[in-house]
């Protein structure tokens, strides 16, 4: 008898829809992230136009390019959070617990943002 091993992806970033064979649709709804210390977070997924309002939630506006998704920005503000330009989406994390579990788990989703190089400056000299 041979057991093998499935290595377990713990890597940061996502991590995938829901698999749910009872009831495909879902899989549209639910997506999973992992933060940089390889804890995963169950998120719902909302259209840009309809961010919801809840108060102990984390954020994060997402760009969906067919199988490359990214993480552009992410908050817990609940109402009207700035969405970064190129986004598509909104992920929602309900988070558990104190100030401090918020604290934790959005610092630890933050590092999932996409960061992205400053435009150079170009400055224009004149002779007075």
């Amino acid at each position: 008898m041979t057991i093998e091993f499935v290595e377990n992806d713990c890597a940061p970033g996502y991590a995938g829809a829901l698999q749910s064979t009872r009831h495909p649709s879902l899989a549209e709804r639910f997506h999973f992230w992992r933060g940089m210390s390889g804890r995963r977070y169950a998120f719902t997924r909302f259209p840009l136009n309809r961010p919801p309002a809840y108060e102990n939630a984390i954020s994060l506006f997402v760009r969906r390019r067919g199988a490359d998704v990214a993480v552009l920005g992410a908050s817990n503000a609940p109402s009207a959070p700035v969405v970064p330009l190129g986004a598509d989406e909104i992920h929602v994390h309900l988070v558990q617990g104190e100030a401090d579990a918020m604290e934790a788990a959005l610092q630890d989703l933050s590092a999932l943002v996409v960061r992205r190089p400053a435009a150079p400056c170009v400055i224009e000299l004149r002779a007075a």
